[in-house]
């Protein structure tokens, strides 16, 4: 009978408590933000305003509420972005990805962390992010000349996101940290490196589309992404491969 791999790690695998949540008022930004990991809108914007909320749901709820509250958001707009309600689904893709910082921040402050709820936190940041680009796509078709081309589009977002993500998430399982993409894709940082900076680019787009009643510029949008995710991969594949090819990480 195989071991349960559960059994087999150490308690503070498991959970911590080093940090008890009436100390969470000392919780300030940037000292929950992920300096290396974090996009460019996640660490200047995002995690200014989840820092302000997770000090104060710390001693109110547990980080797997909290990601509960996350993808209540983020299914929220996907429904109302697929229903045509793109202003307020753009309002929250916004509380989507703040709450997508909030959680991760509440087990901090906790001192809470547990593989488990780091599981269910990306399956939901990233099963969401997936769920609105198909919504974006299909919500797309009617407001365009060719609604082929807005679901050929969105596949093709799908398509780079897809392997941006895994690629970031296969980076994390091998070298146990997070694929530092704020110091090594500044560049792409900014606009298609990190969900948060893809996020906030498609709720541009959704807003002067809405606003001017023509989705040719969503359109271009969502071409124009995912191109950039494809590069994106690529030229990771290089960056991993200088910089971590001896198997350890580079001095900061």
């Amino acid at each position: 009978m195989s071991e349960d791999p559960l059994r087999a790690l150490p308690p503070s695998d498991m959970t911590t408590n080093d940090a008890p949540t009436r100390d969470a008022d000392r919780w300030q930004y940037p000292t929950l933000a992920k300096s290396e990991s974090d996009g460019f809108y996640c660490y200047h914007i995002q995690r200014r305003v989840s820092a302000w909320f997770s000090v104060r749901l710390a001693g109110r709820m547990g980080a797997n509420a909290a990601t509960g509250v996350d993808l209540i958001f983020g299914v929220a707009a996907a429904v109302l972005v697929l229903f045509d309600h793109w202003l307020w689904g753009v309002v929250m893709i916004q509380l989507f990805g703040i709450f997508s910082c909030v959680d991760g921040e509440i087990a901090r402050i906790q001192g809470r962390s547990s593989r488990i709820g780091d599981f269910l936190d990306t399956l939901t940041d990233r099963g969401t992010e997936m769920l609105l680009v198909g919504a974006i796509a299909f919500s797309l078709r009617d407001r365009v000349e060719d609604p082929a081309s807005a679901l050929t589009a969105g596949f093709a977002l799908l398509g780079g996101v897809f392997m941006l993500t895994t690629s970031s998430e296969k980076f994390r399982s091998a070298w146990q940290t997070g694929y530092p993409k704020r110091r090594l894709e500044k560049l792409f940082g900014l606009f298609c490196a990190g969900s948060d900076s893809r996020l906030l680019l498609l709720s541009i787009g959704l807003v002067v589309s809405d606003l001017t009643g023509d989705g040719s510029f969503l359109l271009w949008l969502l071409w124009a992404l995912a191109a950039a995710a494809y590069v994106n991969f690529l030229v990771r594949i290089g960056l991993v491969y200088r910089h971590f090819g001896s198997g350890n990480p580079p001095e900061s």
